[in-house]
């Protein structure tokens, strides 16, 4: 009994080779890795430079600038640059990105990396990564993964093969988008999904995917994204257009006063963020902005277009937000879903007037004159992982939504999986890995989805 007692509270990691060796020579179908925001390293093709994530101290200190995308001043679009992807971020700072995943896969799981192109041989076991420059348009990011699917169809010789995809937040959405409408741009039509894509995927494993959005990119461009010991400046932000498309659905309430009582205002909106001086409406970062770009005159132009830039990819984030809530359907893939619900999530902002300035509190100690009585850590807060709420990763919100819209339907989730873990840590965690390794080498689908 002593001996029992002793063990308890210890953590024990599942024997991932031990538990699934048995099955390494079961015939799989390939597997596509997608990484989320900020999960595949960046070079300019024209200096050779990586321009991220660079080293541990440029982690630590950088100023980001280096991120900022060029955009076509005529057309407001990302200009497509010399920025490519190359490879998977395993670690930085002596913390485990992708890195433990893969090699999970790789001994226990029995797969072999694979490069599109590369000839197949019989009874492999393979998975492929997929790159993208997540800074950009997700919908551009989803024409790649079409691309790769097709050339794995080629490499297998089998024009009907169907591929399992394991995708990490933002990579989840990119892997739904296909599955609900290909590569097709719809973001500035209006037609429902034509299921293009899943006839392709055997299975779907989202890993803390965002599917109703995140507060995460609103924090971006209120404060900065905070990497290391410094910020991705909003200026900077403001450039990626890809930051718009995982804001939260605009039907979800994400402001609050200091009373409690929602406001509401749209999120999508530059009028919003002109009105609280949030972003590049913030008097700093204005000037800071033009000073950057030449100042004077010049500096002024870029600021202008960069209004108008901003404007057409939230315009853009709006609609793929509403693309990817539209009804549930019988025709739509039924993802796995992996995640966190043990930490404290921002799921809204505390508005509170401080002078002549309108501030966004994201944690309760920061309010200047809270009102007795109020739990504004609940306010703020939700169950999460950090990053992901539990609520938008089950693409579910059971709340009051913003005036005028319509309850969100549900994402018709197949099995889901919760765990103690922080969003960027989730692929590293054993027993998810454990949970993984079972969902694809030893779940059975139904015979009608098989």
């Amino acid at each position: 009994m002593a001996a029992l007692a002793a063990g308890c509270g210890r953590r024990v990691e599942p024997p991932l080779q031990e538990l699934y060796s048995n099955l390494q020579g079961h015939e799989q179908p390939p597997l596509i890795v997608i990484p989320g925001a900020f999960g595949s390293r960046l070079l300019d093709a024209r200096t050779g430079r990586e321009i991220w994530p660079r080293s541990s101290a440029r982690l630590l200190f950088s100023s980001f600038k280096g991120l900022e995308v060029e955009i076509d001043e005529n057309t407001l679009d990302p200009l497509p640059g010399a920025v490519r992807p190359y490879a998977v971020f395993r670690q930085g700072l002596g913390r485990d990105f992708y890195g433990q995943i893969l090699d999970t896969l790789e001994y226990a799981g029995g797969y072999r990396r694979r490069r599109p192109g590369a000839r197949i041989e019989a009874g492999e076991r393979n998975y492929y990564l997929y790159l993208y420059d997540w800074r950009l348009d997700n919908v551009a990011a989803v024409a790649g993964l079409h691309r790769l699917i097709e050339q794995i169809r080629v490499d297998y010789a089998d024009p009907d093969l169907q591929v399992d995809i394991l995708a990490h937040s933002n990579g989840g959405l990119l892997a739904r988008y296909y599955a609900r409408y290909g590569q097709e741009d719809l973001t500035e039509a209006s037609r429902p999904p034509t299921f293009f894509g899943v006839p392709s995927i055997r299975r779907l494993l989202l890993v803390g995917t965002p599917n109703l959005g995140s507060m995460q990119p609103v924090l971006s461009h209120v404060r900065g994204e905070e990497m290391g010991l410094r910020k991705v400046p909003p200026e900077v932000v403001a450039t990626i257009p890809g930051a718009p498309q995982l804001m939260p659905h605009p039907a979800i309430p994400w402001l609050v006063n200091t009373r409690g009582d929602m406001i509401d205002r749209d999120v999508f909106s530059l009028e919003t963020w002109k009105d609280f001086g949030w972003s590049i409406f913030d008097p700093k970062v204005r000037e800071r902005t033009i000073q950057r770009k030449g100042g004077g005159k010049t500096g002024r132009r870029y600021l202008a277009m960069l209004e108008a830039y901003l404007q057409r990819h939230f315009s853009r984030g709006r609609r793929f937000l509403e693309l990817m809530a539209h009804e549930a359907d019988p025709r739509d893939i039924k993802p796995f879903v992996f995640g966190g619900d043990c930490d404290a999530t921002v799921s809204r902002l505390v508005v509170e007037k401080r002078r002549d300035r309108v501030v966004a509190r994201e944690r309760a100690s920061s309010i200047v004159k809270p009102i007795t009585g109020i739990d504004y850590d609940r306010l703020i807060h939700d169950p999460g992982d950090s990053v992901v709420t539990r609520d938008s990763l089950l693409g579910r919100y059971p709340h009051p939504v913003r005036p005028g819209f319509s309850a969100l339907p549900r994402l018709p989730v197949r099995h889901s999986v919760f765990l103690c873990e922080r969003h960027q840590f989730l692929t590293g965690n054993a027993e998810f890995q454990n949970n993984l390794l079972h969902t694809l080498l030893e779940f059975r689908l139904p015979v009608s989805e098989a």
